[in-house]
């Protein structure tokens, strides 16, 4: 009746209701005196009208209703009682009344009131003129234009009697009022089933029910996290947990009956592993060693965070890109802290059974071990649910109020939240409005005011910079979503010191500079907007450095596009800002320690083909070079200053003098670098000197 026990009150009425189905559960119960009978007459009302509150009370007049036995309704060729539609199969009624009065001679006599109650889509029950029973609707007010609950009333559920126990205390000696009320969940249901029994002493149906999906992790903080899972029958939820997998000594219990079960585990302590164990009142549907999970810490620890684009083709290539990702914290002795998925987690249209093949049934292991984390991609948008809902938003919970740091957005199409010293930030590049003025922009500048973790890291869908499968300078390429990205939301970010940006859409892996400033198309960059020309290697040009600490502004933005998690198509060039673009399958590794970011682009095969280090409050860059001979072209590197001069000076060996190979040459970023040619020897050295 309460379903998630997501907060106080509901978590109060659950309580309530726990105690009670325990109470039944471990008595010995008389047999059942039945107060009203399953096929039982009842009054209806079946012509489409909106009849308010006052039907529910027994001083109502119900006359002019029809009269017939249950089961009633229509659609099913099980009915009793055949109910209207109305003159349009396209546009049928929505709602359905029913009365039935019966006689208790002493409430006082029973210690339970069961209700078994079939209805499909949604019912209220009202004992007396009160709400005693919400079933497959949605919370708040109700009238007879409310759906019930999307997906509604489907399969073996159609036929099942849903359990619910009242206090006797509800009831009142001589004549009572049963009235029922049973919505579809949209104009073009097929069907309507409504029948009841009242029982007082009663046992409840024992519902057996199997996992279908997870159970899979949820708006993680430091106190509390949230479990879901799906059965493919209605039954209650349970959650059982504990700090070692056989001492599981606490536990949450909703007994409303669902097909989709979501609690809410609080009371935790920060940074400490659980184990859980999932299932109904009845049974444990999963448990075991690997049910566990670590709380979000109140401070700075090392933090490995995995990325992860358009990996939904459900392949075994696919397969293999975790898997390697697996084997990697097995050797390297990790857990994944944060897991972040970049958009079209499920092709082609998103929807929920493609969900279940490419992310479901694909990484149950870390499913059940770590919350995930998502941004809207293209594909998601093509799916719509009967609420009108794409299918992506009933299966994830996003932390729209604030509830895990950042700024309250409002919705679950943008949203942010605290790990450790990181700020992590979701965008949508799909639907929400990308321009200035819009929701998400005035947001964003809010949350990104109010941020003072050591790093900022920035995810959404379709990429500001890139040339692979889509190309960033094609203003016609996904509706000019990565050009207003470009412009109206790389500004923003950058101003409030952004480290990384992480997209997919492109099915292929690019990974910038360290750039600034450059909010056009790739032909007007220009050299001062790149602070660090280099690869970002410690054993090459150095680390990308920053000398402040925490958001400080404009110091430089890491751009990475690791969009072939599921495939690696084609590439239309290589933008100019990418130091690394590389047509091959693989996921983003990044661990964070301190003032220090190490990321890793790990193959599907186990090869690791790019990698880069950010050192935040480091001091002036040392004079450190690189230098490489490719067909007789010499290409020097090093570390540099900007606005001071240097000299490239070569010898043809270290016992003989140095003689200058280039003209002074000023900085205008962190990496500079200069090109010679051979001229007919096998062996150059090379060393920079700063003159200024």
């Amino acid at each position: 009746m309460y379903p998630g026990c997501l907060n106080a009150s509901r978590r109060a009425k659950c309580l309530l209701l726990v105690s009670l189905v325990l109470a039944l559960s471990t008595a010995l119960l008389p047999s059942a005196t039945i107060l009203i009978s399953k096929g039982a007459g009842w009054r209806y009302l079946d012509d489409g009208s909106n009849q308010g509150t006052a039907w529910r009370e027994p001083s109502y007049n119900d006359d002019e209703w029809g009269f017939g036995h249950g089961e009633l309704g229509y659609g099913d060729d099980d009915e009793v009682t055949l109910l209207s539609y109305g003159p349009d199969p396209n546009n049928r009624y929505i709602t359905y009344y029913f009365r039935r009065f019966f006689y208790v001679a002493d409430p006082s006599a029973f210690t339970n009131v069961l209700v078994k109650l079939l209805r499909d889509d949604g019912a209220v029950v009202y004992l007396n003129g009160t709400e005693v029973i919400r079933s497959g609707m949605p919370d708040g007010p109700i009238d007879g234009e409310t759906f019930a609950t999307p997906p509604g009333t489907e399969g073996a559920a159609e036929s099942r009697y849903f359990n619910f126990l009242l206090a006797p205390e509800l009831l009142v000696k001589g004549v009572n009022l049963m009235a029922v009320e049973v919505h579809q969940v949209d104009f073009e249901s097929p069907d309507v089933s409504f029948d009841l029994e009242l029982s007082a002493d009663g046992e409840p149906d024992v519902i057996v029910a199997a996992l279908t999906r997870g159970p899979y992790l949820q708006l993680p903080t430091t106190n509390g996290i949230t479990v879901r899972w799906r059965t493919d029958e209605p039954a209650d939820s349970r959650v059982r947990f504990g700090l070692a997998p056989n001492a599981l000594q606490s536990e949450v219990v909703d007994g409303d009956e669902v097909t989709e079960h979501q609690v809410r585990l609080p009371g935790l302590l920060p940074n400490r592993r659980y184990y859980y164990a999932v299932g109904t009142t009845h049974a444990t549907l999963a448990s075991g060693d690997d049910y566990t999970f670590v709380t979000a810490p109140m401070a700075a620890k090392p933090t490995r965070v995995w990325a992860m684009g358009d990996c939904g083709t459900a392949t075994s290539q696919a397969r293999a890109v975790f898997e390697q990702y697996r084997n990697l914290n097995v050797l390297e002795g990790r857990d994944t802290d944060v897991w972040l998925m970049l958009g079209d987690n499920a092709y082609g249209v998103g929807a929920d059974s493609e969900y279940q093949t490419a992310v479901f049934e694909q990484y149950p292991e870390l499913l059940r071990r770590t919350a995930v984390w998502s941004t809207l991609g293209n594909h998601e948008t093509y799916s719509i649910d009967p609420n009108g809902e794409h299918a992506y938003f009933n299966m994830f919970t996003w932390p729209k109020a604030g509830e895990i740091g950042g700024e309250p957005s409002g919705t679950e199409h943008y949203y942010s939240f605290n790990y450790g010293n990181i700020h992590l930030v979701c965008l949508d590049s799909e639907e929400s409005p990308r321009t200035e003025g819009g929701s998400m922009l005035t947001w964003l500048e809010e949350d990104l005011a109010g941020n003072h973790q050591d790093w900022l890291i920035v995810f959404w869908h379709s990429p500001p910079y890139t040339k692979g499968s889509h190309d960033s300078d094609n203003l016609f390429d996904n509706f000019g979503n990565m050009t207003q990205m470009r412009e109206n939301i790389v500004p923003l970010l950058e101003a409030y010191g952004a480290d990384l940006v992480l997209c997919g859409h492109s099915h292929n892996y690019e990974r910038s500079f360290l750039m600034n400033g450059h909010y056009g198309f790739s032909q007007t960059l220009q050299p001062s907007m790149v602070l660090d020309a280099g690869s970002g290697r410690p054993e090459e040009t150095g680390a990308y450095l920053k000398t402040g600490t925490g958001p400080a502004p404009n110091q430089g933005t890491l751009y990475i596009v690791a969009g072939s998690s599921g495939f690696a198509t084609f590439q239309t060039g290589r933008h100019p800002i990418m130091h690394s673009a590389l047509l091959r399958m693989g996921s983003l590794v990044l661990d964070i320690d301190g003032q220090r970011l190490d990321g890793r682009f790990l193959r599907e095969t186990g090869a690791v083909d790019d990698w880069f280090t950010v050192l935040k409050g480091a001091s002036a860059p040392e004079l450190r070079m690189s230098a490489q001979m490719v067909q007789g072209q010499v290409t020097v590197s090093w570390k540099s200053s900007a606005g001071r001069t240097y000299v490239v000076e070569r010898s043809w060996a270290l016992d003989q003098p140095w003689q200058a190979a280039s003209p002074e040459i000023v900085a205008t970023g962190a990496t500079t670098t200069w090109m010679d040619v051979a001229q007919g020897v096998e062996k150059y050295f090379y060393r920079v000197v700063q003159v200024r």
